[in-house]
């Protein structure tokens, strides 16, 4: 369970994030920080949890909890020949969608979608994918559903 402060800085980041997440019908818990991990969506149970440290601002967790919002959307919405057409976009069609292992996502179409979908509904200018660049348009490689 997170303090009051981490709790209102989680309740402040929250409200930065311009996607009607609702809508996704995953529910948004914030907890104490842990080393090596940001923020975690479990799928199965419609759950993101977001691991706050007292350092972090806003823009930051706001930046999780969009890229977070991305893994919910792609659980919800997207099938293989989305995926497959959004790498193709991204100019790596014949990448994996989903990572080979425990941990970061950052290489991975999925960690990449996440962090693009961070990009266009959140105010981080942050970008941690390591699949492709930085697009300039993020919102513009969303499918048209995901940008309601």
């Amino acid at each position: 369970m997170p303090t009051r402060a981490g709790a209102a800085l989680g309740e402040r980041a929250l409200a930065l994030v311009r996607y009607p997440w609702r809508r996704l019908g995953f529910r948004i818990v914030f907890a104490p920080g842990r080393p090596g991990l940001r923020a975690r969506t479990n799928t199965a149970r419609r759950v993101i949890t977001v691991y706050l440290r007292s350092t972090d601002t806003p823009e930051r967790v706001a930046h999780d909890i969009a890229h977070e919002l991305g893994h919910a959307y792609d659980a919800r919405f997207l099938r293989g020949r989305d995926r497959r057409a959004y790498l193709a976009r991204r100019g790596r069609p014949h990448a994996a969608w989903w990572p080979t292992a425990e941990g970061s996502d950052y290489a991975s179409g999925a960690g990449d979608f996440a962090e693009v979908f961070a990009l266009c509904y959140s105010p981080s200018p942050e970008f941690r994918s390591l699949l492709a660049p930085k697009p300039a348009h993020p919102c513009g490689l969303l499918r048209r559903k995901a940008k309601r």
